[in-house]
């Protein structure tokens, strides 16, 4: 190998000229890992060696490990040894083994259950306790989805139960039929009985509204009335005109036209009829009492009685 001595850049500074012990010239071009070497960044020159020899960006090493690829797989896309995507995918898959710790430790939501919150890790090796597997022998993973949550994925030989785990919410849910059945979210079957039948027939599909206190009688659908203020001043006439005949012995309505009326029905009265016995009534009681007043009122003589006497004297 030939030491070479820095001569300075080029007339275009695109490179740097060098020149070796006998006087021949040579040059390196003047690029970003050149000025990286010579400010002894380390960290820079690993990542542009990196950009040069693989296919893919550190950025989208990390990406695609934070998807749920393994380094393996994104080392056989970059066309780069795995040592090097390591570089780049251990801070992700820390990350990845965090988040399966938080969902463990998360709250469960079951649709089948409405009962006290229960962790998912402690549902998840219940169940497989109960199904006679090792809890210890189950490998947790996760990969991070598009709507930024994450998926929980739990391995026991061939099965895998997913679980989509909500970081800010801090609960998990079953997302395929494993994880339900791992965490006992199984929906009871329907009761197809006959007696199950023989109820749902019988239960009324629209059930009768009993009547509230203070509800309108009758009078507010009969034709007429238009309001409850008009249906009350009909009753209240009818009320004063069976009154009136009581006091004053006037015939009301003959017995044999309430013979077919029910037995609670409210009596029905003629308003015009009613309103002409009222007038009649007080016209009569009027003209009585101002008769009375006039036969009660002492006489006054007239000015020419007093001066000439009257004349039946």
């Amino acid at each position: 190998m030939r030491d070479l001595t820095l001569v300075g850049l080029s007339e275009d500074l695109g490179y740097a000229v060098l020149r070796d012990a006998e006087g021949a010239r040579f040059r390196v071009p003047a690029d970003e890992r050149l000025r990286a070497f010579l400010r002894n960044d380390r960290a820079r020159l690993g990542q542009l060696e990196i950009d040069m020899d693989s296919a893919l960006r550190p950025r989208d090493i990390q990406a695609r490990i934070r998807r749920g690829e393994s380094p393996e797989s994104v080392a056989d896309v970059a066309k780069v040894p795995v040592e090097k995507v390591m570089t780049y995918a251990g801070p992700v898959l820390a990350e990845r083994e965090h988040m399966c710790a938080r969902a463990r430790a998360s709250t469960t939501r079951r649709r089948s259950s409405a009962g006290s919150a229960i962790a998912l890790g402690e549902l998840v090796d219940a169940g497989l306790r109960a199904d006679g597997a090792d809890p210890d022998a189950a490998v947790w993973d996760s990969w991070r989805r598009e709507d930024g949550r994450w998926t929980i994925t739990v391995r026991v030989g061939d099965e895998a139960a997913d679980y989509v785990f909500d970081p800010p919410g801090r609960y998990a849910v079953p997302d395929n039929d494993a994880a339900r059945r791992l965490v006992g979210d199984v929906e009871p079957p329907a009761d197809t009985s006959d007696m199950a039948i023989a109820t749902a027939v019988a239960a009324p599909s629209d059930p009768l509204v009993a009547p509230t206190a203070g509800a309108p009688d009758a009078d507010l659908d009969e034709p007429g009335v238009t309001s409850l203020k008009q249906a009350r001043a009909r009753r209240a006439m009818a009320q004063d005109q069976l009154m009136l005949d009581a006091e004053t012995g006037m015939p009301g309505r003959p017995v044999a036209d309430r013979d077919g009326l029910d037995a609670d029905a409210e009596p029905t009265v003629d308003l015009e009829e009613t309103a002409e016995q009222v007038r009649a009534a007080s016209g009569g009681d009027a003209a009585e009492s101002r008769s009375r007043k006039r036969r009660d009122r002492r006489r006054v003589p007239s000015w020419d009685e007093i001066m000439f006497g009257r004349a039946d004297t």
